[in-house]
């Protein structure tokens, strides 16, 4: 017997969905629209979360950590990332700073300019 192989004819496929590239899943949509913002909020419980004392000790890792992780999700180059970090991992240390959501104010910001850019 002859080695037989199975060949695809191009004429034969069936046709690709013509609205594929307009329509996002749901999924898609809701991380493009509250994405930047969720990750921001995740900052922001974090630096309310390392208050007083433990938070100069351990906030520059924790939230050094958390934003390096978030930065990794929408695939920043490595020199972004660690910029990120070390902005949130001081944000997270520094005093009083519990109560002003910096974090989410800026995913909510980067949002608003990537729809603006879209356009």
């Amino acid at each position: 017997m002859a080695d037989e192989r199975l060949v695809i004819d191009p004429d034969v496929l069936p046709p690709e969905d013509e609205d594929q590239g307009r329509y996002n899943p749901l999924w898609v949509r809701l991380q493009e629209a509250f994405g930047p913002i969720a990750a921001g909020v995740l900052i922001d419980g974090l630096d309310v979360a390392t208050f007083g004392r433990f938070g100069i000790m351990a906030g520059p890792l924790i939230g050094g950590s958390a934003a390096y992780w978030v930065s990794s999700i929408y695939r920043l180059p490595v020199w972004q990332r660690l910029i990120w970090a070390v902005l949130a991992g001081t944000y997270c240390m520094v005093p009083r700073t519990e109560f002003i959501p910096v974090a989410t104010l800026l995913g909510a910001f980067a949002r608003f300019w990537h729809s603006k850019r879209r356009r």
